[in-house]
């Protein structure tokens, strides 16, 4: 792995409070040269990281079906609202399209037409296009998938290759935030929430919101005690998931397995040196996953987030399959480096 020094970042976002005069769309950026130096080279120890472990590189393209997002079980509706969407014309009759708002349920999609047999082991760097009343509307993201590998071991295995990839890029004091969507869904479920009120609640926890438990439990008195175990999740040992094993399975039983894939990871990364924090969720995309999800960050900023989804190669039309994955704003590493 090359050590010699990354060239110094030079992106020219757009400020928000400068008007572009239509020379530039907002939320795009332009990379000059020395921009570019460094994209080259952050992309090439991803790159080679990944394919030390095995990932071999794809690409799948810009333009993707509408429904490969709005099936059930992919993208949330609040994910939605941010599409770029279109109509490939075709003489009378056309199909509705996306530019890709996400990598991950195009690669699915691809594995779904390869067979969708066995262990499948890809990397991508390539765009995604969302859109942001402020900031990136574009953003380059380099990311990996693994399919047909059970909790136990791909949930690990990922976890050590985004430890290896920050550490190759050169991203130091590195800490880890793990949760588990299963868990999530089965605390909001035994507390009587329907499926709206679990994204709405959801939302609300990632925003950091201490009073969801409060206003849930006022509406769902029947799922307070599940609503204030869920609240209480931010631990930082393996013992903390034990302690957390012991209040939960008497409240809600059927959390066991979700509960054993959560200590499996905690395990993986204290084993790794990893500084982590068990946590009520971490991860945004809440419609398609179902696992493990986990969050990366230094320095206060997020590096890369992934998790588990094992119902989505199903869900878009291919073979049912366990799959999981994580993904980084590749200019965002840089800026971390600058």
């Amino acid at each position: 792995m090359t050590t010699e020094s990354l060239p110094t970042m030079e992106t020219t976002m757009p400020d928000p409070a400068t008007p572009n005069r239509g020379l530039r769309s907002n939320g795009m950026r332009d990379l000059g040269p020395g921009d570019m130096a460094r994209f080259r080279q952050i992309e090439a120890r991803f790159l080679e990281s990944a394919a030390a472990a095995g990932y071999r590189e794809i690409r799948t393209p810009t333009i993707e079906p509408l429904h490969l997002y709005t099936a059930a079980g992919t993208l949330s509706p609040q994910a939605l609202d941010r599409v770029y969407s279109f109509l490939d014309w075709d003489g009378w009759s056309g199909e509705r399209v996306v530019l890709r708002p996400d990598a991950t349920v195009a690669v699915a999609r691809w594995y779904g037409e390869q067979g969708g047999a066995g262990e499948q082991r890809v990397s991508y760097v390539q765009p995604v296009y969302r859109f942001a009343p402020d900031g990136d509307r574009e953003v380059w993201q380099c990311g990996v998938e693994l399919f047909g590998a059970g909790a136990s071991s791909a949930d690990a295995e990922l976890l050590l290759l985004a430890r290896d990839t920050l550490a190759a890029i050169g991203i130091e004091g590195v800490s880890c935030d793990i949760a588990h969507a299963g868990l999530v869904r089965l605390a909001f479920a035994a507390a009587g929430l329907s499926s709206t009120e679990q994204l709405e609640a959801y939302d609300r926890v990632l925003e950091g919101d201490a009073s969801v438990t409060a206003d849930l439990a006022a509406t769902h008195p029947q799922g307070a005690a599940a609503l204030r175990l869920l609240s209480e999740v931010d631990g930082t040992s393996v013992g903390y998931v034990a302690n957390l094993r012991a209040a939960m399975l008497p409240v809600i039983p059927a959390a066991a397995s979700a509960l054993d894939e959560l200590e499996g990871a905690a395990r993986a990364l204290e084993a790794a040196g990893v500084s982590f924090r068990v946590r009520a969720g971490t991860a945004r995309s809440f419609e398609y996953y179902s696992g493990l999800t986990f969050r990366f960050t230094a320095a206060g900023r997020e590096c890369i987030s992934g998790g588990r989804y094992d119902g989505l190669a199903e869900t878009i039309g291919g073979s049912a399959a366990p799959g999981c994955g994580w993904a980084a704003n590749l200019l965002g590493l840089a800026e971390l480096l600058s």
